[in-house]
């Protein structure tokens, strides 16, 4: 089934604009957007594209394939703000509306015979949800498409009573451009609401930057994302902050010359990390702490290399992992969890690999083996 068989098509211009109805603003534009009918899978979702929310519909548009799609939003029952949890801090936001629809899932305008809940997922790192759904339910308020519905009826009835080409040329050149000036106010108002937002977006960045200096002292450097999540909002104690924000607030400080950095591990563990917390002199403690002889015969652990390190046993095995990737350490997997081990691959010859050496690591890896035997 298309996507066609469930939501209306967009006209488009030639350069893949969205042809707009008489009257109609666009107010807020999001790329990589999921639309998708989770409840009802036969309908085929719609994959990554931009999202403009307009005073009479929201459009989906492909802007590669140059194909779009619309959701009156006449047909809007309900929208239901995003929720706010710990395990929405690491996935993509989400907002679901329920719509009117037919008996075969067709989005209809306010005439349907049942209803389909349509799941928006903003897979763009920097959505914001929150003002997202403000802004789609001040529009969902405002209803402005009954207005133009209702303008539109009147034109008509006046344009049949003049009677004449002269008449219908004035009205419609009045609609333009009454149109035209609310257009142009509201974009204003929408460039100074974004100068608004950006300023306070900057302002939480900073003032989460102060936040973490102690936390990242007192933790060797590094600290878990969710960690500075639960210690910000309970050093609040009111106006807590949601997952998202912090995440947004986070990912700003590349801008500013801060002393911490947003960082994601392979794993896909996000940290908070000191600027000052170098990878080189980690891997220098951890090769360190493999080469003692417990270590040479038994290997590490991730809490063994957390308490060298002075950070959380989650955040050590990061480390330990990164170390391995680099060719560092090797990794034995057992019953009883991960051990590392020295890598002792670099100390043998291609040419003869059954060479005993009497230096390096290879001769410390044998007295230790050798003192465990014993």
């Amino acid at each position: 089934m298309a996507a066609s068989a469930w939501l209306p098509p967009v006209d488009l211009t030639d350069s893949g604009r969205p042809v707009l109805f008489p009257g109609e603003v666009e107010r807020l534009f999001i790329s990589s957007i999921d639309l998708q009918a989770e409840e009802n899978p036969s309908l085929p979702p719609l994959r990554s594209g931009l999202l403009t929310l307009t005073s009479h519909r929201l459009l989906w548009i492909n802007e590669t394939s140059r194909f779009a799609h619309f959701i009156p939003l006449g047909s809007v029952i309900h929208a239901f703000p995003p929720k706010k949890s710990i395990k929405s801090m690491f996935t993509s936001p989400k907002i679901r509306i329920q719509v009117t629809s037919d008996s075969d899932g067709k989005i209809t305008s306010g005439k349907g015979t049942t209803s389909v809940v349509i799941t928006i997922v903003m897979r763009g790192g920097k959505s914001d949800s929150e003002a997202f759904y403000g802004k789609l339910w001040e529009v969902l308020k405002s209803r402005s498409w009954e207005v133009e519905e209702v303008k539109g009826r009147e034109d008509v009835g006046e344009i049949r009573d003049s009677g004449s080409v002269e008449g219908t040329s004035r009205v419609r050149t009045a609609v333009v451009g009454v149109a035209g000036i609310l257009r142009k106010e509201q974009e204003m108002w929408e460039s100074t609401d974004k100068s608004l937002q950006d300023a306070f977006q900057d302002l939480n960045a900073l003032m989460l930057a102060d936040f973490v200096k102690l936390p990242l002292e007192k933790s060797g450097g590094m600290i878990a994302l969710i960690d500075v999540y639960c210690l910000f909002n309970r050093a609040r104690g009111t106006e807590l902050i949601s997952p998202e924000d912090l995440l947004q607030a986070c990912a700003l400080w590349e801008k500013y010359e801060v002393p911490a950095m947003l960082r994601k591990f392979d794993s896909g563990v996000m940290v908070i990390q000191s600027k000052a917390h170098s990878d080189e002199e980690v891997f220098a403690r951890i090769i360190s702490l493999a080469q003692k002889p417990d270590a040479l015969k038994m290997g590490i652990s991730p809490s063994d290399a957390a308490l060298t390190l002075g950070i959380a046993p989650a955040l050590a095995k990061e480390h330990l992992l990164n170390a391995e990737s680099r060719g560092l350490l090797c990794r034995d997997v057992s019953p009883d969890g991960f051990r590392f081990y020295v890598n002792m691959f670099k100390e043998f010859e291609l040419g003869n690999i059954y060479l005993v050496k009497d230096h390096g690591l290879y001769k410390a890896w044998i007295s230790a083996a050798s003192l465990s035997s014993a």
